[in-house]
C-alpha cells in the first residue's frame, strides 16, 4: 500500500519548486515515520502475543478470562470503544472527573490503576 505512493515521490528536483521539494521531503518523512509505526506495531504485537501464551500455559488463563480483562481495562474510562482512551475519568471514590494521565485524583488523592505498558 504505501509503495503505491512511492511513484508520486520520484520527480527530477530541476523540475520542482522550493514547495514543491518540501512537499516531497515532508511526504518522505511522512512515509518512514509510518512505516516506522507499522514496524513497532508488528514488533508489539508480537511482544503481547509471546505474554499472553506464557500466561495461558503458566497461569493457566483462558482465553475468556483474557477477554474479561480487556472489556473492563476498555470501560475503566467509561467508554467500551476497544482502546485505552487518556482523557477524563470519574473517581469511582469520590465521584468527581479527573484526567487519566495524573493517576491520582485531583480531588480525594485516590491513586488510579497505572497502566504497566503504556
Amino acid at each position: 500500500m504505501l509503495n503505491s505512493m512511492m511513484p508520486f515521490m520520484s520527480f527530477e528536483p530541476q523540475d520542482m519548486s522550493s514547495q514543491d521539494m518540501q512537499s516531497a521531503a515532508s511526504s518522505r518523512q511522512a512515509v518512514d515515520e509510518v512505516h516506522q509505526l507499522v514496524h513497532e506495531m508488528q514488533r508489539l504485537r508480537l511482544y503481547n502475543q509471546a505474554l499472553w501464551e506464557l500466561l495461558r500455559e503458566r497461569a493457566r488463563l483462558t482465553d475468556e478470562d483474557l477477554l474479561k480483562k480487556v472489556e473492563e481495562i476498555d470501560l475503566r474510562d467509561g467508554v467500551a470503544d476497544g482502546k485505552i482512551t487518556e482523557g477524563p475519568m470519574r473517581c469511582p471514590k469520590c465521584g468527581r472527573v479527573s484526567n487519566s494521565r495524573h493517576y491520582r485524583c485531583l480531588y480525594c488523592g485516590l491513586e488510579f490503576e497505572k497502566p504497566v505498558m503504556g
